[in-house]
Order: structure tokens, then C-alpha cells, then sequence
């Protein structure tokens, strides 16, 4: 669908900055909600609920900090590093990914796209490793060779299927040519018959 979209009814400009602004506004909207949740009522018996519990409490111990620290002033150290986060978060990761997938899709078709992006796990794990230093477990290398195994089978089925329609259709050539050779015979047949 975003395909269809990006190629007719809109700029990638444009759908870049909608969905930053849906993602923005959704943002603000969860963190108001943690801000004012009653942290003091949900249970820590374990499972989602407590994932939902220790969030609440660290996004209201955080702004509870901010609030102390308005007396004093708050230090560019500390200021500097979460602003360009925020920014490097927003721009590049949000702003311009997004920007940059619905320009690619006007371009690609929609299943080479999802061949693409089902790499994006592989690339991850490869960067984290060259970048960051991070090991890859058991399970992640299983997993890697499952992701790259099942691209590499519909990329090769679909080369192969593209092959065998190539056949059909100089098959479907070489009939025409027949047909129309031996219609011009009978033609020529005929007339040199009359």
C-alpha cells in the first residue's frame, strides 16, 4: 500500500513528517500517562505487569528529579548529551528512515522491499558486533542462518519462476511466428493456386 502511495498520492516529504508527528503526539500521550498512573497500587508479582510497574516508577522518579533540580541549576554535562540523543533519535532514526523508505518504495516493489527489510535483524546483529563489540549466542546464530536461509530460497524461487515465464513467453513467440509463417504459406499457397 505505501507503494501505491508514495508513487502517486504524496511526497515521501510529506509522509515522513505525518507519521513523525502521529509517533510525536503518541509519545507526549504515553508519557502523561505514566507521569500520572498511581504507581503506588500495580502489583510486582512478576510478568507484564510488573514490566508496566517499574516503567511507571522510573518515568515519575525521573521528572521528580527534574522537579528538585529546578532550584539548582541544571549543568550542560548532563544536558548536552541527552538533547543530542533526543535529536540524533528523532532525525535519523525516526525522520529520515522514514523518509527514506517511502522514497525507496516508489522504486522498488513491494515483496523485493520486504526482502530488504527482512535483513534489517542481520545487519543489526553484524553492527552490534563490529560497532559495540556484542557476541552472538546460539540462538541468535540459528537465527540469523534461518533469516538468511529463508531470503536466499524465495530469492532463488523467484529468479527461478522468472526464468520459467521468460521460457513461456519465447515459447508463446515461437508459435506466433509459426502461426503467422504458415498462414503466409497458405496465403501464398492459395494465391499462386488462383
Amino acid at each position: 500500500r505505501l507503494g501505491t502511495y508514495a508513487a502517486s498520492s504524496t511526497t515521501p516529504l510529506k509522509l515522513a513528517a505525518s507519521k513523525a508527528t502521529v509517533e510525536a503526539v503518541l509519545s507526549v500521550l504515553l508519557v502523561y500517562g505514566l507521569v500520572h498512573v498511581d504507581s503506588s497500587s500495580s502489583s510486582s508479582s512478576g510478568g507484564i505487569l510488573s514490566i508496566v510497574s517499574d516503567t511507571v516508577s522510573e518515568v515519575q522518579g525521573f521528572f521528580r528529579y527534574l522537579g528538585q533540580e529546578e532550584e539548582e541549576s541544571i549543568s550542560l554535562s548532563w544536558i548536552l548529551p541527552a538533547a543530542g540523543a533526543c535529536l540524533w533519535t528523532g532525525w535519523i532514526t525516526c525522520a529520515y528512515t522514514i523518509y527514506a523508505q517511502s522514497f525507496g518504495q516508489r522504486y522498488v516493489n513491494p515483496t523485493e522491499a520486504n526482502l530488504i527489510y527482512s535483513t534489517q535483524p542481520i545487519f543489526s546483529a553484524v553492527f552490534a558486533f563490529a560497532l559495540l563489540h556484542e557476541s552472538l549466542g546460539p540462538a541468535g546464530l540459528v537465527g540469523g542462518t534461518l533469516i538468511g536461509t529463508a531470503l536466499w530460497l524465495v530469492a532463488n524461487n523467484d529468479t527461478q519462476e522468472n526464468e520459467q515465464e521468460d521460457m513461456v513467453d519465447e515459447t508463446l513467440l515461437v508459435v506466433e511466428k509459426d502461426t503467422k509463417v504458415s498462414k503466409e504459406e497458405k496465403q501464398t499457397t492459395t494465391t499462386i493456386k488462383s
